[in-house]
Order: structure tokens, then C-alpha cells, then sequence
């Protein structure tokens, strides 16, 4: 890559359209951009209990790799990114090759937590939506995506998910240059965007 990596980082609560706005980011950018989803560092958990799975904690991250292979891609090398099961809590064997591209679209509720990461990050976006629409969102995913029972998502959801978010990801909404509304249309919001990208 010759040219300079731009890094858009967009965090946010849990379903409140984060993945949404940086896939859209891709189909409008095209092939100059891709997503680097953070949920592909969470740390194995296959044998731990489902009751007792944190995945809304920082610490659930291996962010010591995470930052690792953002900062080669960012140097314009190629990585091979690990993948997570969500339905198993495991990492898998295989990996996903990623290539350098022109703007590198980092997604996830922690895009905005670690300081190496945000200080990277051109353009800092914060996705806000309603505690009532996210769970609403979550439950819908969850079922259909990785088949789990409504009573626990819901229990999930009250009990670890809303705190953390106040905990640690809300804060970092004061490091965003870009704040969306997660009920706004999805075409609004990524226009928004690149208007401030190419402005």
C-alpha cells in the first residue's frame, strides 16, 4: 500500500447499528475499504460456563493482538485475522486473510476504549440508540443468528450487557468526532459520514 491507511473507528452499545453502518461503509466505498471487526479477537471460552461468559468486558479481548495486527495492516502489511464462533465461545483453527485497504473501517463496542486504537483513528464515530431498541435488535439477532433461548438473552442482556455499557462503553462516546443516531436510516447515517471522510 502506498497510499496512507485511513482508520475509521465506530463504537457503540450492543445492536445499536454499529455493524450495519460499517458494512453500508463498505458497499459505498467499495473495494478501497473493508471492515476489521473487533468481535474476531474475543478470547476463547468453549469451556466456560454459559452463565459465567463475559463478552462485554474489555478483558474479554485479546486487545495485546488486536492492536498487534491493526498496527501491521496499518503499515500496509497483511494479516491473518483469527475467527470466533459466537455459538461455541471459540476461536477457530482457520483464520481470515486480511489485505491493507485505503480506509479500514474498526467496529466494535470497544473501537473507541484503548488509547493506541482511537489515537490511530482518523474519524472516531459513536453509534447511540435507546436501551429499549437495542434489546429489541439483540433478541431478533441472537435467536435467529446463534440459536439461543429469549430468557437468556434477555437475562444477559439486563444483568451484563446494560452495565458494561455504562461502565465502558458510553464514556468513550467523549472521544468521538462523529456522533450517529442508531435510529436515523442506515443510508443517512453513512452519508453523514462520508461527507465528513471526503469533506
Amino acid at each position: 500500500m502506498k497510499e496512507p491507511i485511513t482508520i475509521i473507528a465506530i463504537a457503540g452499545g450492543s445492536c445499536s447499528g454499529k455493524t450495519t453502518i460499517a458494512n453500508g461503509l463498505v458497499s459505498r466505498l467499495g473495494r478501497e475499504a473493508a471492515v476489521f471487526g473487533l468481535d474476531a479477537y474475543y478470547r476463547d471460552a468453549r469451556d466456560t460456563p454459559e452463565d459465567a461468559i463475559e463478552v462485554d468486558t474489555p478483558a474479554a479481548l485479546d486487545h495485546e493482538l488486536l492492536l498487534k495486527q491493526l498496527s501491521v495492516l496499518a503499515a500496509g502489511n497483511s494479516i491473518e485475522q483469527p475467527c470466533y464462533d459466537y455459538s461455541t465461545h471459540a476461536r477457530l483453527r482457520r483464520t481470515r486473510h486480511f489485505e491493507p485497504v485505503r480506509h479500514l473501517i474498526v467496529e466494535g463496542l470497544f473501537a473507541l476504549y484503548w488509547p493506541e486504537l482511537r489515537e490511530s483513528a482518523a474519524w472516531r464515530v459513536f453509534v447511540d440508540a435507546p436501551v429499549e431498541e437495542c434489546l429489541r435488535r439483540r433478541l431478533e439477532r441472537d435467536v435467529r443468528e446463534r440459536g439461543r433461548p429469549e430468557q437468556i438473552i434477555h437475562k444477559q442482556f439486563t444483568e451484563k450487557v446494560v452495565p458494561n455499557y455504562h461502565r465502558y462503553v458510553e464514556p468513550t462516546r467523549a472521544f468521538a468526532n462523529i456522533e450517529i443516531d442508531g435510529l436515523s436510516p442506515t443510508g443517512e447515517s453513512i452519508q453523514t459520514i462520508i461527507d465528513r471522510i471526503r469533506g
